[in-house]
């Protein structure tokens, strides 16, 4: 561990001094470590963590970009850049071409002092907003509704909204019933009712903003009056070997809303043994696993499509082989994980708001004000390892937003890119189990959503989201895993006109403190029992009441891990190989400052 300490220092932690060479002084000065960049239209944002006084000298930073040249010192200087009381430095070097590399360093500058050295060189690649997504493709079958559509150039992913016996008005109403992610041109919609009419909407994101426009269409779901024939096979899937596990995948079948696997450690299906339960539909590609297996030992796999009918006939048979990982070696930070299909987005533009009538432009920290892609890989993450890996039962997992603290970019997902995510501060928080009543659930989630309390009146529990700021610590903002759903309902903020100043704090405060919606608290599709034990995961900080005193005071049966709390993440990912992002409208928002969909005016007036 102290080992691991010692490259944790050297690596993500500013204010270490770099290797000395001589007398010159510019290597005795700390630096930051790396920079963060983020591609936006004909700009990009570079952030990067505040550095220590330097014998008493605060450092201001110096912002260097070139198209043509990775060599530091044939760079332009963009700008000097003065920290603020943020941790988190950002400078935004516009007037960039898009879809052309530049390459660009930041280093620390102390008057009368010297200089750092350079960060490495990072690369970014200015890009447009994406366009409106072509033609909507609906093939309806039982219970669901398969979507698919052109892929849109530069989109990172697709936001999905519909509403049943809704019109293809645009944009889509506040009254849709949900919206979902995806990162591929095509969703499969569930759970429908069949013979209903069902709008859509898609629209494509990337770190530069969203598609002009919203593309439209509608569908009925539709009862299957036959069983699947051959005509509705499954291709044959690939196979993928894990530890004690085959990971498969095959092209969704048109109208096809669930699979069925089967496996045997010989070539015959007439054998074979079903895996218990159906998978759910996807598009454009269906994935599952076979988990239980024993390795080394080959294995045969077929898929079958289903209906309320019944089965078509199996695919062809694939084959696989499980195989044991080798342990993640935490210690080497460069140790590959997996694959990041796409980046999971930390930092958005706030539009204008009478909170802020210039808008919030390279705004950091979304984990801190909704549900994102990055929240539900780290408890999602975690939930798995927890049940999978350390055999424990749990119901949930719940971590404050300010544990995440970067973007995860899309590519290789290494050690260290999971501890660089990771809030410097939190990468020692560990896992911690405890157990907690319903009643005293209820309580905490109340507290959690900032409400006053009843104990004192008039007192506001310290938790501001999406004021971002304040009096208050946004890091409070609760994550939880899919289990786990709510909606956080503020006061409906102030119409805003274009030039109106903002309002002052003392009546904005009201807006940034959130109510749990009446009868959106679930856990597992089921309102909270106030008589049943609830067993939670988080870390040994929250745990000790740092934030929410309920997880300290109400909590039983406690039972702690020497395991960092990131460390499961980095093992979920190691474990899955190929990981991308996704929300699935666990936590909705509603009233309060403006933020990005699936966000909502609400209609919930401040008395």
């Amino acid at each position: 561990m102290f080992a691991l300490a010692l490259v944790f220092s050297a690596v993500f932690f500013p204010g270490c001094p770099s290797e000395t060479r001589g007398d010159d002084i510019t290597h005795l000065l700390p630096g930051p470590r790396s920079i963060q960049v983020t591609a936006r239209n004909e700009s990009l944002v570079l952030q990067w963590t505040k550095i220590v006084p330097a014998q008493g000298i605060v450092p201001y930073y110096g912002v260097y970009y070139s198209s043509a040249s990775a060599i530091p010192e044939s760079a332009i200087k963009w700008d000097d850049v003065h920290a603020g009381s943020s941790q988190l430095v950002t400078s935004t070097i516009t007037g960039l071409v898009n879809e052309i590399s530049h390459y660009v360093w930041v280093k620390a500058i102390y008057p009368g002092l010297g200089n750092s050295d350079f960060t490495p060189v990072e690369v970014g690649i200015p890009i447009p907003p994406p366009q409106k997504p072509g033609s909507l493709t609906v093939i309806p079958g039982e219970e669901m509704l398969e979507i698919t559509w052109t892929t849109v150039a530069h989109a990172f992913t697709y936001e999905v909204y519909y509403k049943a016996d809704g019109t293809g008005v645009e944009p889509p109403p506040d009254t849709a019933e949900t919206m979902k992610t995806v990162s591929n041109p095509g969703i499969v919609l569930l759970g429908l009712t069949n013979t209903t009419n069902y709008a859509i909407w898609v629209r494509a994101l990337n770190t530069a903003g969203n598609s002009p426009a919203y593309s439209t269409s509608d569908g009925i779901p539709q009862l299957a009056v036959s069983v699947p024939g051959s005509g509705k096979t499954p291709d044959k899937p690939s196979v993928v070997p894990g530890n004690n596990k085959l990971a498969l995948t095959w092209n969704q079948v048109l109208g096809i809303s669930s699979y069925k696997l089967y496996y045997n450690t010989s070539n015959d299906f007439s054998t074979a043994t079903p895996v218990a339960g159906t998978i759910p539909a996807n598009a454009p590609a269906v994935s599952a696993e076979i988990t239980g297996l024993v390795n080394d030992m080959p294995y045969y796999v077929w898929v079958a499509s289903l209906n309320l009918q019944g089965e078509s006939p199996a695919s062809e048979s694939a084959s696989g082989t499980p195989k044991a990982k080798d342990p993640i070696n935490f210690s080497n930070l460069k140790f590959a994980l997996g694959t990041a299909s796409a980046e999971y987005i930390f930092a958005v533009d706030l539009p204008p708001s009478v909170f802020f009538p210039d808008g919030r432009p390279n705004t950091d920290r979304l984990t801190r004000v909704q549900e994102t892609a990055l929240g539900n890989l780290f408890t999602d993450g975690v939930a798995w390892y927890v049940r999978n890996k350390l055999n424990e039962p749990i119901d949930f997992v719940f971590i404050n937003g300010g544990l995440i603290d970067n973007v995860l970019p899309r590519g290789t997902v290494t050690v260290g890119t999971v501890a660089g995510i990771t809030q410097p501060d939190a990468r020692t928080d560990k896992i911690f189990l405890l157990t907690m009543k319903g009643d005293k659930l209820k309580l905490f989630f109340e507290d959690m959503a900032g409400k006053e309390t009843t104990i004192e009146p008039g007192d506001v529990s310290g938790v501001v989201h999406t004021g971002r700021g304040g009096p208050h610590n946004t890091g409070f903002f609760g994550t939880v895993s899919k289990e786990v759903r709510y909606t956080l309902q503020y006061y409906k903020a102030p119409e805003f006109t274009e030039g109106d100043p903002a309002i002052s704090s003392d009546i904005s405060e009201p807006y940034y403190h959130g109510f749990i919606k009446p009868g959106t608290l679930t856990i597992n599709g089921v309102p909270i029992n106030d008589s049943q034990d609830y067993r939670i995961c988080t870390t040994d900080y929250l745990a000790a009441g740092e934030y929410f005193t309920g997880l300290y005071t109400d909590g039983t049966d406690e039972k702690s891990f020497s395991i960092p709390f990131w460390h499961g993440v980095a093992e979920y990912i190691y474990d899955q190989g190929t990981i991308t992002p996704y929300l699935d409208g666990r936590i909705k928002i509603e009233g309060g400052v403006p933020l990005p969909p699936p966000w909502i005016p609400g209609d919930l007036v401040k008395p």
